[in-house]
């Protein structure tokens, strides 16, 4: 950490959280009587990762020098992915806690009162700057203080930060209580590392210091400042392998029983299967095609589309996913027709309602009239959701998430801070009828196995508009190396070759 001039650093243009007039004038209440607790955290070109409010709060009040600790190099996408952890990690928040939870706490505190026992700190002196001269103090001792107070989801989230060379201070009373950074104490303690960084605060700041770093949590902005990242970070992961047909494939004809005790390679399994759902179909958002090659080992016909193929453990291969998008093109210029379409999964990645409906709106045009279209997606009653609400068991085995909710739509939580931030969605029957009846005659949705499933048929005919609007954002999809995948032009004509229209 060093003591730097305020302009050495510079705001990123992608911070998803957003910040009134009101709240800006709480910050400037915080540095005046606390001064930088924290330091502003930027990378090696000075981009701010995690300040960006102080450091705006800190310019209009006159300051010329900041306390900065810079990381590493950092491509764009990791930058985003470790911004999105500080907007979490610098507040003691448990699973389930969420933004407007702790602005409805703060809301019922007194913070002027709070505040007005506390002297001012002069811009840019010692005191202001107090965070540039931490004390080292042994964790054992301060463990043993705080003991009983230990928050796992607060530690995941330090761990995450830790991996990327990032040690935020602990706030604590003369004491030792802990007023800020309970679960950076208890990453410490797990490494057994002998000290903690600490910057200690006055019995009568302590109140004011933990309203103000705990529960000061500002609105997020990531459905748009995130949109393209969120977009391409919603590939299936490598650690979801399955090794037979998951439930979007198999609900229809074996309910709510295990996927394990179906197997399209059994006769009896396959000829009930083939009942149901044909020999020629279509894995609308194919993920590993895992699907697709149980089915065409079976000796059923199944088309893959995969925008976003997956290349090693959590990459993406654009030039495997591009091949796979024009095969699927050629197949619907060709006029193929599918018994069945599969929407599975998929509906639990695609962060935002309107690229869903631009989903059904894709599938609905490439049925023909017996064509029948299934789709399954994680429901609300499923524990993932359960657990960002404050309802679910968190065990020992998913004690290891890091996920909070968002406030954009119902139903979205965002995770996968270990990896690559990825949205989830958890849908409501009503949400499911909802998307898929402006394209379909008969939509039967059901629940099941902490899933909402869908059987849709009778194909409405289709709104060329919207369908022209569909294809340029379907097949113009981004990717982490800043293109994008240029089938715009070849998709149209597909599908005015398959629909006899002009798109």
């Amino acid at each position: 950490m060093n003591l730097e001039p305020i302009d050495s650093v510079k705001p990123s243009t992608y911070n998803p959280r957003t910040a009134d007039p009101a709240r800006l004038d709480l910050i400037e209440l915080s540095l005046r009587k606390l001064g930088f607790l924290a330091p502003i955290f930027a990378d090696a070109d000075g981009e701010i990762l995690s300040g960006h409010q102080r450091h705006l709060v800190a310019e209009r009040m006159g300051a010329t020098r900041l306390p900065v600790f810079r990381t590493g190099k950092m491509e764009l996408a990791d930058r985003k992915a470790l911004n999105i952890v500080f907007n979490r990690a610098t507040n003691d928040f448990d699973f389930h806690s969420t933004p407007g939870r702790a602005t409805k706490e703060l809301q019922r505190l007194d913070l002027h009162k709070l505040a007005e026992s506390i002297p001012d700190k002069a811009v840019d002196s010692a005191e202001f700057l107090r965070c540039m001269e931490p004390a080292e103090v042994c964790v054992k001792e301060l463990c043993r203080i705080n003991s009983g107070r230990w928050l796992q989801y607060a530690k995941n989230l330090a761990k995450t930060m830790h991996r990327n060379g990032v040690l935020m201070p602990v706030v604590c009373k003369r004491d030792g209580t802990v007023i800020n950074g309970i679960g950076r104490l208890e990453m410490l303690a797990e490494k057994k590392l002998p000290f903690a960084p600490v910057v200690y605060v006055s019995e009568e700041e302590a109140e004011f210091a933990r309203a103000m770093m705990n529960l000061l949590s500002m609105d997020f902005d990531i459905q748009t400042r995130y949109a393209d990242l969120l977009r391409y970070n919603s590939f299936r992961r490598a650690r979801r392998v399955r090794e037979e047909l998951g439930n979007g494939f198999i609900f229809a004809v074996h309910g709510s029983k295990p996927c394990s005790t179906f197997d399209i390679g059994r006769p009896a399994d396959k000829a009930r299967w083939v009942k149901e759902h044909g020999s020629s179909v279509l894995d609308f958002g194919a993920g590993h095609l895992t699907e697709t090659f149980l089915l065409r080992q079976a000796g059923i016909a199944c088309t893959p589309f995969e925008p976003y193929r997956l290349q090693g453990k959590d990459g993406i291969n654009k030039t495997e996913s591009v091949q796979i998008a024009r095969d699927f093109l050629t197949e619907v210029g060709s006029g193929t027709e599918w018994t069945s379409i599969f929407i599975s999964s998929v509906l639990n990645s695609v962060p935002f309602k309107e690229d869903r409906e631009k989903i059904s709106t894709i599938c609905a045009a490439l049925c023909k009239p017996f064509t029948k279209l299934y789709a399954c997606a994680s429901s609300a009653s499923e524990t993932g959701w359960r657990q960002v609400q404050g309802k679910g068991f968190l065990n020992h085995n998913n004690a290891g998430n890091i996920a909070f909710r968002l406030d954009y739509e119902p139903g979205v939580r965002i995770g996968d801070f270990q990896e690559k931030p990825k949205v989830q969605k958890y849908h409501t029957a009503q949400e499911f009828h909802a998307l898929f009846t402006p394209f379909f005659r008969s939509v039967k949705v059901a629940e099941m196995s902490n899933n909402i499933t869908a059987v849709c048929s009778g194909a409405r005919a289709a709104d060329l508009g919207k369908l022209k609007e569909a294809l340029e954002f379907e097949f113009d999809l981004p990717y982490p190396d800043g293109t994008r995948m240029g089938l715009v032009e070849e998709a149209k004509a597909a599908f005015s070759k398959r629909l006899g229209v002009a798109l």
